[in-house]
C-alpha cells in the first residue's frame, strides 16, 4: 500500500486553506446556469468536487489559449527582450483522471524531444492533484479508452483522491505531492479496508457508463476507410466548421503565432494562440490548400483523435470526455462515426 492516508472532509477542505496561503489554488467552481468552471479560489469551501465535466479542460493553465512569448522594447540605442514571469507555484485540484490523462498526452507532445520552454516552465511549476470519478459523465466514454473513471496512469501527477462515503483516500505519485500533504498533520494511514472500497467504487464507476466504444481495430480500420461517406454527409448535413470541438479538446496542441507592435514602434510583443485544424485557413500553404473541403478537416479531426495519433505518441488522442460533441452546436458525435465504419466493415460494405 505504500505510503497512503486517509482524510475526512473537513481535514481535507482545511488542508485546502492551508495550501491556499502558499500557491496559487485552482480547481472546480460553480458559476452561473449550474456551470462548473476551473478558476483560482481564494476558499477551499468555494471548491465544488462533485462534478461531471467542465467545458474547458484544466489545460489552459499549463497551456493557455492565448500566452505571451516574449516582449522586445526598443530603447536609446539598444534592443531588451523580456520573458513572462511564470514562476508562480500553482497547484490544480480536482482534475479527473480523462483530463490528468490528456495532459500527459501533452507532455508527449511539449516535452519530447525537442522541449517547450513555455509549456515545460508551466508544467513544472504547477501541482497536480486528480479525483477520482465515482461516476460517468453522460457523454463521457472515458473506459472505452482506458483513460478513466479512476486513474490509470503511473506517473505525471502528483496527488489522486477517490472520495470514499466516510472520507478521502490519498495517493501519490511524485515525492513533491508526498510532501504536501504531510504538512495537513495527524495523518491516518490507509489500511486494506480503504483499498477494498476504492474498488468497489471503480467497478461501480464502470458499470454506470452508458457510452462505449470499441477501439480493438479501429486505427487501422479508420486508415483502410479514409473515403466512407460518413465524413461528406456528415460535413453537408452538420458540420459548421466553428472549431468548438478542437477548442474544447484536452488533447489538441496546434497554436499560431501573431506579433503585435505598438503605434510608436517602441515595443513589439509576440503571442501564441490555439488553431484549429477544423478552420479553413489552417492547412492553406504555398499555391493551395491541402485541406480546403469541410470533409477532409473533419476527417482529420476524427482520424487524428482516433487513429494516427497512436502512431505519433503511442495513444489515442481522444480521452473520451465528450466535451466535442457536448459543445458541438449540431451535436456531431465521433464515436458514432467511427461505429458506422465499424458496422459497414462487419457486414461487407467498408469503402
Amino acid at each position: 500500500m505504500g505510503n497512503a492516508f486517509v482524510l475526512s472532509e473537513n481535514k481535507l477542505y482545511n488542508w485546502i486553506d492551508e495550501l491556499i496561503t502558499n500557491f496559487s489554488v485552482i480547481g472546480p467552481v460553480l458559476k452561473k446556469r449550474n456551470q462548473i468552471v476551473f478558476e483560482k479560489v481564494t476558499k477551499a469551501k468555494n471548491l465544488h468536487l462533485d462534478y461531471c465535466c467542465t467545458m474547458t479542460s484544466p489545460r489552459k493553465f499549463i497551456y493557455p489559449s492565448r500566452q505571451l512569448l516574449f516582449k522586445i522594447s526598443r530603447g536609446k540605442g539598444k534592443y531588451e527582450t523580456v520573458l513572462p514571469d511564470n514562476t508562480e507555484n500553482s497547484i490544480i485540484f480536482a482534475i479527473h483522471p480523462c483530463d490528468m490523462h490528456a495532459i500527459s498526452v501533452l507532455d508527449r507532445t511539449f516535452l519530447g524531444d525537442y522541449q517547450d520552454f513555455y509549456y515545460r516552465t508551466l508544467r513544472q511549476n504547477t501541482i497536480t492533484v486528480v479525483l477520482n470519478c465515482n461516476k460517468a459523465c453522460d457523454k463521457g466514454f472515458c473506459a472505452s479508452m482506458g483513460t478513466g473513471p479512476f486513474l490509470q496512469i503511473e506517473k505525471g501527477f502528483d496527488i489522486v483522491l477517490t472520495a470514499k462515503p466516510q472520507n478521502y483516500l490519498i495517493e501519490f505519485g511524485s515525492e513533491r505531492g508526498l510532501e504536501l500533504i504531510t504538512k495537513a498533520g495527524n495523518l491516518q494511514k490507509a489500511q486494506k479496508k480503504d483499498f477494498k472500497e476504492k474498488s468497489q467504487l471503480e467497478h461501480q464507476a464502470i458499470a454506470s457508463f452508458s457510452k462505449c466504444i470499441d477501439t480493438t481495430g479501429l486505427p487501422k480500420l479508420l486508415m483502410q476507410n479514409l473515403e466512407h461517406p460518413v465524413y461528406k454527409r456528415t460535413a453537408d448535413t452538420r458540420c459548421l466548421g466553428c472549431t468548438n470541438c478542437t477548442m474544447v479538446c484536452p488533447t489538441c496542441y496546434c497554436y499560431n503565432i501573431e506579433d503585435h507592435t505598438t503605434f510608436d514602434l517602441k515595443v513589439t510583443s509576440r503571442e501564441r494562440y490555439w488553431d484549429s485544424c477544423q478552420e479553413l485557413n489552417f492547412a492553406g500553404v504555398y499555391e493551395g490548400n491541402f485541406r480546403s473541403s469541410r470533409e477532409a478537416r473533419l476527417r482529420q479531426f476524427v482520424i487524428h483523435k482516433l487513429g494516427t495519433w497512436i502512431e505519433q505518441y503511442g495513444c489515442f488522442g481522444c480521452i473520451g470526455c465528450g466535451r466535442c460533441m457536448s459543445w458541438c452546436p449540431t451535436g456531431i458525435d465521433l464515436t458514432e462515426m467511427a461505429k458506422e465504419i465499424q458496422q459497414d466493415h462487419k457486414v461487407g460494405k467498408a469503402i
